[in-house]
């Protein structure tokens, strides 16, 4: 059994602990699920299983949309108590194991297929860029019509000589 969402299973964090029922918290950035509880109860969420010992791992929503903001959601738990190693850990190797999939993916380890950022400072700061993309160990291509227009765009500016 997996428990999927997880929200409340702080409350019931021994039982998870002693049955070894894994929890894929999803999405830390939503309102409490009730008029009463604090505001940073699901931030402080994963800092609590870990100190209960349950195993766990963040996952941006329970049907994996915006899978971008995953690393602020881990950044969010380490501003709420969570070790910044767990939180890194909870992103990549804890969804591996709780899939049963931690001998091919989930860290880099010699034989495993290895996704590799190389971000511009740290990779739980939402004011950091990725400046390069590793996937199976082949480098991915950042570039993106976006980039591409504003470099066009740029330029231009830059050639009649308008300051953007």
């Amino acid at each position: 059994m997996v428990l999927l969402g997880g929200w409340d299973s702080w409350m019931v964090a021994d039982q998870l602990r002693e049955n070894d029922i894994p929890v894929i918290i999803g999405g830390l950035h939503r309102v409490p699920g009730r008029r009463w509880e604090a505001y940073d109860e699901l931030y402080t969420l994963p800092a609590k299983l870990y100190a209960a010992g349950v195993r766990y791992c963040l996952s941006p929503t329970e049907n994996y949309d915006n899978v971008r903001n995953l690393p602020y959601e881990a950044g969010t738990a380490v501003a709420f108590g969570l070790p910044r190693e767990e939180a890194v850990k909870a992103i990549t190797l804890y969804p591996a194991r709780i899939l049963g999939i931690d001998h091919q993916v989930g860290s880099l380890d010699p034989g495993k297929d290895a996704t590799l950022i190389v971000t511009s400072g740290d990779p739980l700061d939402i004011r950091s860029q990725v400046e390069r993309l590793f996937i199976r160990g082949g480098k991915v291509d950042l570039g993106s019509r976006h980039k591409s227009l504003y470099r066009k765009y740029s330029e231009r500016h830059r050639q009649l000589g308008i300051s953007p």
